[in-house]
């Protein structure tokens, strides 16, 4: 039982205490989890998601040794457009004790954030090969460990919409997502978000999972993306029935950014 993508206060859109994380994950049944909080970049210069690390590591700190018998509590990020701005995101890694950290696209650009589209009048059709092409440049030059949210799209489209997009004429571009990811050791994450609000799936379904075992995927970890304590934990079984239908017999967590392969039961 593992959550590895949870964003607290610390994350602009994020509402709980570390404490309140941890005690909500213990009462879920969780045995380790990842805090993710928001880093976001823009390609104006001047422009980042300011994130209070030095409180936030603090409190993890404090949470590791409250809950050293409990809870394996991981201190993680979720950056997002790392390849915007380079120089941010590496002087970031390189100033933090980041156990793990997501790689995610949000924005196209600094001014098109594909969560904010009206999707009655524009397809996630019509955004979608940009927004994998886009994944696959930061996968190229981006320092990250899982990629989050694949088809982070959809969970607003199907929203609006009620209609599930077929994946089939992007199958190439996900492809060569999937080969670059997988030359440079880097995993996709089984994003849970959607299973307990009315998408009603992870991001990326089983069908893409099975095609990232297909492409010889192999890090895999699971993540629910909560960013307030009710959705702590949310779909996790879902993603590990997932995982294993698509034909993984382990998920990935982290330490210190180094991989560890956990047998799924």
């Amino acid at each position: 039982m593992f959550d590895y993508h949870m964003h607290s206060k610390y994350s602009i859109d994020g509402y709980e205490e570390i404490d309140i994380l941890c005690k909500e994950s213990i009462k879920k049944g969780l045995k380790e989890i990842a805090i993710t909080d928001h880093y976001d970049l823009y390609q104006d210069q001047n422009r980042e998601d300011n994130v209070d690390f030095k409180s936030l590591y603090k409190d993890i700190l404090e949470a590791r040794k409250k809950y050293k018998d409990k809870l394996k509590i991981k201190y993680g990020v979720e950056i997002g457009q790392s390849h915007f701005n380079s120089t941010l995101a590496n002087n970031l890694i390189a100033t933090q004790p980041f156990d793990f950290i997501i790689g995610s696209v949000h924005n196209l650009n600094d001014n098109f954030d594909v969560g904010l589209c009206n999707y009655n009048k524009i397809s996630i059709e019509d955004i979608y090969s940009d927004y994998v092409n886009t994944l696959i440049e930061m996968a190229k030059t981006s320092d990250f460990d899982s990629m989050g949210h694949i088809t982070y799209p959809v969970r607003y489209a199907f929203a609006q919409t009620k209609k599930y997009p077929d994946w089939t004429p992007f199958k190439d571009q996900i492809e060569c997502l999937y080969k670059e990811l997988i030359k440079q050791d880097k995993g996709i994450e089984i994003n849970c978000s959607g299973c307990s609000k009315v998408l009603q799936r992870t991001m990326p379904d089983l069908d893409l999972v099975m095609f990232y075992k297909e492409c010889g995927g192999k890090i895999l970890t699971v993540g629910c993306d909560s960013h307030s304590k009710e959705y702590v934990g949310a779909g996790v079984n879902k993603a590990l029935q997932i995982a294993k239908q698509a034909g993984f017999n382990e998920i990935t967590t982290y330490t210190q950014r180094k991989p560890k392969f956990i047998k799924i039961y």
